[in-house]
């Protein structure tokens, strides 16, 4: 799916879940209709003599030079961007979502310096670490011909790694899922730079999982660290939805039959015989992404009898938002259902990042916002018959646009979203994959969530000898949240409200108790902390067996 496809496929998924509260059809604004919608408007433009021209950019220059330490005054590799500004704005209102997507994302390097020329003018910066530290920001004047200098001590609010829980992602690619390696995505990036951009974020395992081909496996294993553990991966095409095989060295191939021997007996057998493949090689065999948009890369619905055959499932792909009416909100969904019928997958996430600076969809987004101006502004005079579906766009870009925006700015790129798991012991790749084949991890992209039913964690059965327990929830988080929900068996979700709390040196702790909580018809519980669909996490299930069920 092309770049222009996957943009406007996202939006109008978001719409679609919003768009009757709005008072229009949702059936007007499917993923096909917006796209149309979207290059019949941009035709209109120019035939009404509006052309589309990205603001030029500043060709004056000054020099950032920034060095990130930690606590011990150690130069820290880590995240920093950098949003042009008008000069207002916080965290607090506009600065995420200004209406203004241009962005750049860099890293510093393994001193914590960052050096580089930008156009002159005013920013906000930010740096971060991922879900252990605060997010740092400032606001940055950067002056033509000049060198503008930032020290920041980077402190963490929790080390999970203490208390046994690892950060990775696991779905990621570089250079060799693109035509120059056979592949058909245009990727740059080396698994060296992919390595660095994971690490960036905090990340302490990461799988490069590449298109049609092995090639990465000995350059990926080489970047390797005492902290960071590279997971060997590849993403198999297999025209019925994409295998993960993880951890496995030889190249699984997925046998596509041609148009006279392809029946779904075959298929099925192929999905069988592979996922076993790949299992006797010591690996973990995962269904990516089931319920994408293109029929060749999603689950196909008519196999869900033989889903078992997979070892986990991806239920959170960051290539785009966890929001209702996206591929990634009916893949939570699927996993749900999944678990009300007894089937238990454990879920992952994965950024499938394609494109470590995260400036994918600038030029779309500017288009999109030009083509809303002349539409509000009234110089483009549509149609009587458009003016229906004209509304539902400019519906679209009250609310959903600018949600799309937040999301690409917080979320967008290598661990953008990632999978926290816990080890027992030493951390190295087989324990990795065990835990999550063991489903004892939460997914998340920004928020620590780990609860326990009285010592109980996630991907463990908790055995009840009452009807009541305390539910423990550890939950912190560098930016603020605003709830839980609670999904149970039976269909049951429950919200419980958070409480406003102060922020302390970067780190808002929600962490509580619910004391006595019934567990009397409960079999599985997942819990997940939000804001948005910018400030999540998800847990795997803990189940509950009655004492004389044991």
């Amino acid at each position: 799916m092309s770049k222009e496809s996957k943009f406007f496929s996202i939006l109008a998924d978001m719409a679609w879940s919003t768009v009757n509260n709005k008072g229009f059809q949702a059936k007007e604004l499917n993923s096909s209709k917006f796209t149309e919608l979207i290059l019949w408007l941009e035709e209109f433009a120019v035939y009404s003599g509006y052309n589309y021209e990205e603001k030029p950019g500043n060709k004056e220059i000054g020099i950032l030079k920034l060095k990130a330490v930690g606590e011990q005054g150690e130069g820290l590799l880590c995240q920093v961007k950098l949003f042009p500004s008008t000069g207002g704005g916080t965290p607090a209102d506009n600065y995420l979502d200004n209406g203004e997507l241009h962005m750049y994302r860099e890293m510093t390097n393994e001193q914590g310096i960052l050096e580089k020329s930008y156009p002159a003018g005013q920013y906000h910066l930010e740096i971060t670490r991922g879900s252990e530290y605060p997010v740092y920001w400032q606001k940055l004047v950067i002056e033509t011909g000049r060198t503008t200098q930032v020290l920041q001590k980077l402190e963490s609010i929790v080390n999970l790694k203490e208390k046994g829980w690892y950060c990775g992602d696991l779905h990621h690619h570089s250079i060799y899922s693109s035509p120059v390696y056979g592949g058909t995505d245009p990727v740059v990036e080396s698994p060296m730079e992919v390595s660095h951009s994971m690490r960036a974020l905090g990340l302490t395992f990461g799988a490069l999982s590449d298109h049609h081909n092995t090639l990465n496996h000995t350059e990926w294993e080489r970047t390797g660290t005492e902290e960071f553990t590279p997971l060997i991966s590849k993403e198999i095409s297999t025209s019925n939805g994409h295998v993960m095989s993880l951890g496995v060295k030889e190249d699984m191939i997925y046998q596509i039959p041609d148009d006279k021997h392809r029946n779904d007996t075959y298929l099925r057998e192929e999905f069988i015989r592979i996922t076993d493949s790949i299992r006797e090689a010591g690996g973990l065999a995962q269904i990516n992404h089931p319920r994408d948009h293109s029929r060749a890369i999603s689950w196909n619905p008519a196999f869900n009898d033989i889903i078992t055959t997979f070892d986990t499932m991806e239920i959170w792909n960051g290539s785009n938002p966890m929001y209702p009416g996206t591929t990634n909100h009916k893949a939570f969904r699927f996993w749900l259902e999944l678990l009300e019928q007894g089937i238990y997958l454990p879920a992952t996430a994965g950024s499938d990042t394609h494109n470590i600076l995260a400036n994918d969809y600038v030029q779309l987004y500017g288009k999109i916002r030009w083509l809303e101006n002349l539409i509000r502004d009234g110089r483009l005079k549509l149609p009587e018959g458009i003016l229906s579906l004209s509304e539902s766009f400019l519906s679209l870009c009250e609310k959903e646009l600018m949600v799309f925006e937040k999301w690409v700015k917080c979320n967008l790129g290598s661990g953008g979203v990632r999978t926290y798991t816990y080890l027992s012991g030493e951390k190295n790749g087989f324990r990795i994959l065990d835990s999550l084949r063991k489903g004892r991890s939460y997914l998340t992209n920004g928020p620590v969530l780990i609860p326990d039913i009285d010592g109980t964690y996630p991907g463990n059965t908790y055995i009840l000898h009452n009807k009541i327990a305390d539910i423990n929830l550890k939950l912190l988080a560098n930016r603020p949240l605003e709830r839980i929900n609670l999904y149970k068996n039976n269909n049951i979700k429950e919200v419980i409200s958070l409480e406003e709390t102060r922020c302390i040196n970067g780190c808002f702790d929600y962490s509580f108790t619910l004391f006595h909580y019934s567990l009397e018809e409960v079999r599985w519980i997942v819990i997940q902390a939000e804001s948005d669909c910018t400030n999540m996490a998800i847990t795997n299930p803990i189940f509950i067996k009655r004492a004389e069920e044991v």
